[in-house]
């Protein structure tokens, strides 16, 4: 998963510099790698006390 996020922001950046007129598309793959970013962490954490980072 972690590469399909880290593919979804290459993806946006390329976008951004070739096709700037397609930012509104851009925005919408940034957005949704975030949110499975932040998906992965809410599973990842979901059992422990503290999450892992915070250790």
């Amino acid at each position: 998963m972690e590469f399909l996020t880290l593919t979804l922001f290459a993806i946006c950046v390329l976008i951004v510099l070739i096709k700037p007129s397609k930012e509104r598309l851009a925005w919408g793959l940034f957005m949704g790698a975030t949110a499975i970013c932040y998906i992965m962490f809410f599973f990842a954490s979901w059992t422990s006390v503290l999450p892992f980072i915070a250790y």
